[in-house]
Order: structure tokens, then sequence, then C-alpha cells
């Protein structure tokens, strides 16, 4: 796919309770009072626990075991044992359908965000469907790539939410694959960077059954990571090597991150075939805390296309993503920036935005509406003025 001329973008990341909470009409008047061209809208979740800013209607702090913050289609769902869980904080309400037909009015861009394999409500009452330790432990948090259901699940996500809202396109947050099996509340002892690639490896029955097919032995891979990480627990000692180092050294854990990462990158294929608009992923954590799908990011050239939260950066005046095996050129179009407010000052959320901007990067998002406090508002209208300024 060609790459085509696009504008810098402005947008807001906004959680569909607090839009809720703060009034869906004063929400999105503020939100396009600043100057954001979209709303990223985020409709599904894991755990929320988050302390708000400014005159609410609601609780100080809200606090969800996540799930689905709108009124699902069940017939959508009809191909896949694992059915949406719709969150207890909507009860009968679906404020979807008004904040849709709001955003029309006020020719604001919607996108939908969706959490994709980092889904608790859905791993605790689906322990079928969701990852596994190398020890057998099931997460109680990440749901299985490989697991056919879970796949349907997300294909009909997408495909309820592009019938229902028609949005710009629809993000997906949480696209990796990670076995959950470091959420230990006590874990005291830094074991390495391939420690945690190794544990962040789930070894669920269909993850294992996909490796299989392609021919991996999977009983001589399992003991040969035991035995890998028994050289911490048991020896103490720390696995300095990469990933791509331990790869080296087992062509059969090669062939197995191989295998985990295809089986993401079908979920983002399958899901971006069912919905009726662009599909846009989010890169949000550092890449050893679960590992991304090798995406082709010239395949996502639209506005929005790869959204990048962390781990990205500038390096001889060009914009570049960079992967867990060492850094690799991404068209800055296809990057869309994300960053909030509360650690940084108004003059470097401003400059930023402005940096991004004439480096040609695709547009920014800045969150979190309803975290933020209420003068940051006027900051977040400064950066997108003068980023605008330096996009034309």
């Amino acid at each position: 796919m060609g790459l085509k001329t696009i504008m810098f973008t402005t947008g807001i990341l906004a959680d569909i309770w607090n839009v809720v909470d703060f009034g869906i009409e004063e929400s999105l008047d503020l939100i396009q009072s600043v100057g954001a061209q979209s709303i990223s809208l985020r409709v599904t979740s894991s755990r929320v626990s988050q302390l708000r800013a400014g005159e609410i209607d609601g609780p100080r702090i809200f606090r969800s075991d996540g799930g689905y913050f709108f009124q699902p289609d069940k017939a959508k769902y009809a191909n896949t044992r694992i059915k949406p869980v719709v969150a207890s904080w909507l009860k009968s309400r679906d404020p979807l359908e008004k904040i849709t037909e709001f955003c029309k009015k006020r020719d604001l861009e919607l996108r939908l965000r969706i959490s994709t394999l980092e889904f608790p409500v859905l791993a605790s009452r689906y322990p079928e469907g969701a990852c596994k330790s190398i020890y057998g432990d099931i997460s109680p948090d990440y749901l299985s790539a490989s697991n056919s259901d879970v796949v349907e699940l997300l294909r009909a996500t997408a495909n309820d939410l592009s019938n229902r809202c028609d949005p710009t396109g629809i993000e997906l947050e949480g696209a990796r694959f990670n076995s959950g099996a470091l959420n230990i509340e006590e874990f005291e002892f830094d074991g390495g960077n391939g420690f945690y690639d190794l544990m962040a490896l789930s070894f669920d029955e269909s993850a294992k059954q996909s490796a299989i097919a392609r021919s991996i032995d999977i009983d001589a891979l399992t003991r040969w990571v035991s035995v890998t990480l028994d050289d911490v627990f048991v020896k103490g000692n720390d696995m300095g090597a990469m990933m791509s180092h331990l790869i080296e050294d087992s062509p059969l854990l090669g062939g197995y991150v191989e295998s985990q990462e295809d089986e993401m990158t079908k979920v983002v294929t399958q899901v971006a075939n069912a919905a009726g608009c662009p599909i846009s992923i989010v890169l949000e954590r550092d890449p050893w805390w679960g590992f991304y799908p090798q995406l082709d990011c010239a395949a996502l050239a639209h506005e929005g296309g790869v959204i990048a939260i962390s781990y990205v950066s500038f390096e001889e005046d060009e914009f570049r993503l960079r992967e867990p095996d060492g850094t690799e050129d991404v068209q800055p179009a296809h990057l869309v920036r994300q960053f909030g407010t509360v650690q940084d000052t108004p003059e470097r959320i401003i400059s930023d935005t402005k940096r991004y901007a004439d480096a040609g990067v695709g547009g920014v998002i800045l969150s979190t509406f309803g975290l933020v406090l209420p003068p940051y508002y006027e900051t977040i209208r400064k950066a997108f003025r003068f980023a605008s300024r330096s996009s034309h």
C-alpha cells in the first residue's frame, strides 16, 4: 500500500465512564474546544482505578474490574464460547449510542479503543481461554492469542462496534502476548532481561498446539526453558541475555517465539478484516514486558495506524520506533504519538507536540480526559494550536 499525504491529527484519549460522569455533551464540547479533531474512546478495558479531577457527577475515585462498557449485540458473538462481560458500572445503560450521535453532530472523529488480550474479567471467567506460565498456572489477566474463541470474540467485538458506531477507527490496546506470570505481589528479586523474556511466554494448550503444528518439539522446549529458568531460581544467577541471545542458543525457542508472534499477528489481521474501518495498534509498554506482533507498518498507512505510547525516540533527526531486537525505521506518518500531561511541564507538552508535528509524525493523542487538572486543558489547546501551524 502506498503512502498518502496526511495532515497532522490531534486527539484526546477518554474513557467512556468519564465522558458520562462529566456529562456527555459537556465533555465533547471541552474536548473539541481544545482543538482535538478526534476522541479515542476506551469502550472495553482491563481493571481500572482512577483519581479524577474537575467538577464531576460521580465518585472522585473510579474503580472497575473492567469488561465491556457498552451493551453487546449478542447475535454477533454466537460463534465463540467466550462471551462479553458487561462492566457492573454500566448496568442497563448504553451511553455509546448517545456519544456516537453527539460526535457526529460536532464533526468530531470517533475512534474506539478496545482491550485485546489484557482482559482480567474474561481471563478469570474463562480460564480455558487464558494464558499459562511455563509452570502451568493460569493467568488471571491475559487471554491467549492462540485460542480460537478469544480470536472470534475480538473479531466479533470489532464487527459489533463497526456496525453500531461507524467509527473513524478501532484502536487495539494490549496487542501482545504475555503469560502474566510476573504479576506477582511479592516479587523481590531481579532475574535479568532473559528471565523476564522467558517468563512472558505462554504455554497454554492452544499456544502449544499451534507450535506443534509448526513441527516444534514442545516437550524438548519446555525442558530447556525450565532448566534455563532454574539457573535463576535455584542457582541465583542473573540471566542477562536478551531474548535474541537465548534464541541463538535454542532454535526451538526461536521457533516458539515466532509461533506466538504469528498468532498475535493473526489476531490483528482477523480483527482488521472484521472491522469496517481502519485498525490501529497501541504499543503501550516496553517490549520485554510482553512481545508485540511483528507488524508491517506500511500496511497500516493511515492516520493513527500505529499509536506509540512509549519506547520511541528521535535519532539523527528521524523519528524511530525501537524494537526488542534493535531499531527499525518506521515511516513517521504511520505513527501517532500518545503521551500524558501528569509528569511534564506545560512548556514540555507544547514543545514535544510541536516537535512531533515538525518531524512529520501522523499526529498526537494526549491523555487522559478527566484525569488532568483543569488548567492543563489550556496547555493542550496551545500545544494543538502550535502543532497545527507547524504541520501546514
